[in-house]
């Protein structure tokens, strides 16, 4: 049996208890201790805790900092640094082969944050300067301990989700076990009910939900992989399989499927994760919970570098469907929302972030719905009317779930949406930049390279956008789409130079790893909609910037300026002569100056 595909033990065990089908998915209390708290399942007593003075000596280490680091504080650069810029820094160290992961904060600042009670009390010492929160990576074994504890799972319980995660049917888990499948069957049952799931792949999906340290709330039998990185359940199985260092072969037996089908799901698992190895993979995904452990007890205030996973926060609509947004932090500072173009999601490019937060904002971003990890509305055929203002209403969501008043914006492309928030919502709208902003898609007789052809292919067919995007996704590996990327800069002389540095490279795929994955809807919904897009004149614009670069590899920057000219007739316009299509990322600082004048005092 496979994880996906409902058997006859699927049906035996959903109609054993009438019980299962009234499980909510949402909401489980907390059980033996487990603190089920945001998405992350955090236990303030197991992480490290240190106090070091103003030169970065060693005060106080609780046993569990010890356990990791001995009496040798790692990283005091880190900790040195965040002392001096007043803001926290995330640090990994490697001991004796295992990942562990700190943050470091000015200890005032670190009180604010869930700590051990012992961590606290030594924090508030007259000579503490810093405070350092570590936790470090867990095996698979370790994370599968967790979620059957914070599941409240028996003994023989627990023996049998080991064998469920790592074979996936009943008949393995039994013979795992070392039970008989009789037995199984009737464990599974009692399981499901415990559990929450209705389905035997549900189960499965909770149990590896919980092995990667993570409980996305209000979410039916998705496995976390799927909502923290867009995998299906059979590719997280794979992920977690050769995460604890199985191989390719045995992670497929074990799956029920074939080796080659197996390679198949593993290229989108490595392409969506950024990596090209089994354990480049498994360091991302210990990482990954290490990282939500530390955000979880630090409330957002831990973030990790470009190298890191982007930060995820998830909150409901009404009619219960999801939106994700990011938040870099730090809570203090101005927060400023970076609008993504029509065909990334979220991420913002890591060079902004350090820009923006080096100025005191702090950066967030949300996936409109279709992208990323942000569900489509409900009624998509109304939607599709006037996505960019429909997308609006989710920006309202966001400030009503972050309790903001008011947000400064760059748009990153998506100047669609700025126009449509400021006109429909403008108390929220503070500061404002646009950054190479796109023109509606218009056919165009003089070809700028490939982009310029899919978008007059766009043009020409509006009603096969859909189709031609999932047959160009469906081609496209992360390796194609790097060679494709580098391609299409080749007569920028500025994009072809920056992205010749591979950081760069990577930190730009970063935004488009979910739409590689078939996360299409939202970029065909606003495709569409940009072939027929226009807008009145906007002379409340006066103190908006907008930056466009005069190597614009997608639109003539001088038909471009022309047209925006005409929108924002009071609007300061600036072409940068040595900028690209990639000005947001390789002129990062100029990006968040303008910010700056754009805020009315």
């Amino acid at each position: 049996m496979t994880l996906e595909t409902e058997s006859a033990e699927d049906v035996w065990l959903r109609g054993h208890d009438a019980q299962v089908s009234s499980i909510q998915t949402a909401g489980f209390p907390p059980q033996n201790g487990a603190l089920f708290s945001g998405y992350a399942l955090a236990r303030t007593q197991r992480l490290g805790g240190v106090v070091l003075d103003r030169s970065g000596g060693l005060l106080f280490a609780n046993s569990a900092f010890s356990a990791l680091f001995g009496k040798t504080p790692p990283n005091v650069e880190a900790a040195l640094e965040a002392l001096t810029q007043r803001r926290s820094r995330m640090a990994f160290s490697t001991n004796d082969k295992r990942l562990a992961a700190i943050v470091y904060a000015p200890a005032d600042q670190g009180l604010t944050w869930s700590l051990p009670p012992e961590v606290r009390q030594e924090a508030q010492r007259p000579d503490a300067a810093i405070l350092g929160l570590a936790v470090a990576g867990i095996d698979g074994g370790k994370a599968l301990d967790d979620a059957c504890l914070a599941l409240g799972l028996s003994a023989l319980q627990s023996r049998m989700a080991a064998g469920l995660v790592r074979t996936g049917d009943v008949r393995g888990g039994a013979r795992e076990a070392g039970v008989t499948y009789q037995t199984a069957r009737k464990v599974v049952a009692e399981m499901l009910v415990k559990v929450g799931a209705t389905r035997l792949s549900g189960l499965i999906s909770r149990l590896v939900q919980l092995s990667f340290g993570v409980w996305p709330q209000g979410r039916n039998g998705e496995a976390v992989l799927s909502d923290v990185w867009g995998l299906s359940t059979r590719q997280a199985a794979l992920a977690l399989r050769l995460a604890e260092g199985q191989t390719r072969a045995q992670a497929a037996k074990a799956t029920g499927i074939s080796e080659a089908s197996a390679k198949k799901q593993l290229d989108v698992v490595y392409a969506t994760l950024g990596v090209s190895s089994a354990g480049a993979m498994a360091r991302v995904v210990t990482e990954s919970r290490a990282l939500a452990l530390l955000a979880e007890a630090t409330h957002q205030d831990a973030h990790a570098g470009d190298e890191f996973t982007e930060p995820l926060g998830l909150f409901a609509r009404a009619d219960g469907s999801q939106v994700a947004y990011s938040d870099h932090g730090p809570r203090a500072g101005r927060p400023v929302l970076v609008i993504h173009s029509s065909s990334a999601s979220r991420a913002i490019p890591m060079r902004l972030v350090a820009a923006l937060q080096a100025r005191g904002f702090r950066p967030l971003a949300l996936d409109r719905p279709g992208f990323g990890l942000t569900d489509p509305v409900v009624d998509r055929d109304a939607y599709r009317a006037d996505p960019f203002s429909g997308a609006c209403e989710d920006v309202v969501r966001l400030c009503d779930h972050l309790k903001l008043k008011r947000l400064d914006l760059i748009g990153r492309g998506g100047a669609q949406v700025v126009l449509a928030l400021t006109r429909l919502h403008p108390d929220i709208a503070g500061g404002v930049v646009l950054v190479n902003p796109d023109p509606p898609t218009r056919e165009r007789a003089e070809s700028r390279g490939l982009l310029t052809g899919v978008k007059n292919a766009f043009v020409r067919h509006p009603e096969g956008i859909e189709a031609l995007t999932r047959l160009f996704v469906t081609h496209l590996s992360q390796g194609h789409f790097e060679r494709m990327m580098t391609r299409s800069v080749a007569d920028s002389p500025p994009d072809a130079a920056f992205m010749r540095d591979p950081r760069n490279l990577a930190d730009y795929a970063r935004g488009y790893r979910l739409f590689l994955t078939g996360r299409i809807a939202g970029y065909v919904d606003e495709q569409i909609a940009m072939t027929r897009w226009s807008s009145p004149r906007r002379p409340d614009a006066a103190s908006w910037r907008v930056l466009m670069g005069a190597h614009d590899v997608l639109h003539d920057p001088v038909e471009t300026q022309r047209f925006w000219s005409d929108i924002l007739p009071e609007t300061h316009i600036e072409t940068l002569e040595d900028a690209g299509r990639f000005l947001i990322m390789s002129h990062a600082d100029h990006v968040a100056e303008a910010l700056l004048k754009s805020i009315r005092p």
